[in-house]
């Protein structure tokens, strides 16, 4: 038996067998692996959590929960605003977000001093920082 005697045995017994056959299990270099695109996904998420981590120890936990807090209301009360007057400037919506947000907070304050007061409870010092 004479092996390379046909056109497809030449093909298949070639010294670069891979160009004959359309490079079967060869890689894109040009496109990240599903294991590498993983591996860069979880190092930015430990990267994220690491930063977020290094903010609430800088701010302590309250204050930092206060904050995000105080930035939900903000986000809320800005699609509020942009959604019922979309065409308006933006200094004017960020001045109308503070307006409520400072009238939301204020009228949270009333709340809980009423509701220590039904309790016969005296008032909790409350700071209200409302710089925009």
């Amino acid at each position: 038996m004479q092996v390379g005697g046909s056109s497809l045995a030449n093909s298949l017994f070639s010294a670069d067998p891979l160009s004959k056959i359309g490079q079967i299990g060869k890689t894109d270099s040009a496109k990240p692996s599903a294991a590498a695109e993983a591996e860069r996904k979880a190092e930015a998420a430990k990267s994220s959590q690491h930063a977020l981590l290094d903010e609430i120890r800088e701010k302590g936990i309250y204050a930092w929960a206060q904050e995000q807090k105080l930035e939900k209301l903000r986000e809320k009360v800005r699609a509020e605003v942009m959604a019922s007057s979309p065409d308006a400037e933006p200094s004017a919506i960020e001045d109308e977000v503070a307006r409520r947000v400072k009238e939301a907070m204020e009228e949270a304050l009333k709340t809980e001093t009423a509701e220590a007061a039904k309790r016969g409870e005296p008032a909790k010092p409350m700071i209200i920082d409302i710089s925009v």
